[in-house]
């Protein structure tokens, strides 16, 4: 199969690497990949996971689009995922739904690659806007600051959003044509 990428990622994908719609073999492979970043709950996990198989199940046409981030590099081939799709009712937003990197290769630029996938896809797809939604406890401080560094802005905060003391963030990134 070849490599989900066009001119835009030629240069900073490595040619080790290819990005591609989700299958059924990588399942297993992405929960792996979910619970070993420690980060989610076991339910998060099993939301997750659900929309992994939503992906699966409807490819291109879905409501969630999933792909992963072979590695040819690595043992078991897939580093992270990533999943998004239109935000219902609007025109021209997106959500970033879920971003996983396996945390043995997290820092050395594949989250990078799948985001800038997503935000590519989306201008591709006439999207305008990418929205993300993260939370304020102290153990999302990495992921809050590698969405910082990637250009998102906090454009709302929900205190108390998911229990005392863990509020819903929203970022976002005006997407323009490049």
């Amino acid at each position: 199969m070849p490599a989900v990428h066009d001119g835009a990622y030629d240069s900073v994908l490595p040619s080790s690497m290819n990005i591609r719609l989700v299958e059924a073999k990588d399942r297993e492979r992405l929960h792996q990949i979910l619970v070993s970043v420690a980060r989610f709950t076991d339910q998060e996990v099993v939301w997750a996971m659900d929309l992994v198989d939503e992906g699966i199940t409807s490819g291109e046409g879905g409501e969630y689009l999933v792909y992963v981030l072979e590695d040819g590099s690595e043992p078991g081939g897939i580093a992270g995922y990533v999943c998004y799709g239109p935000t219902p009712k609007t025109e021209g937003v997106y959500d970033l739904y879920w971003i996983a990197v396996d945390p043995k290769l997290q820092g050395q630029g594949r989250g990078q690659l799948l985001l800038r996938f997503v935000e590519n896809e989306v201008r591709r797809r006439s999207g305008r806007m990418l929205l993300i939604e993260t939370r304020s406890r102290q153990s999302f401080g990495p992921t809050r600051r590698f969405y910082e560094q990637s250009g998102y802005d906090e454009i709302s905060r929900i205190k108390d959003f998911y229990r005392i003391e863990d509020d819903k963030i929203v970022l976002c990134k005006k997407l323009s044509e490049q």
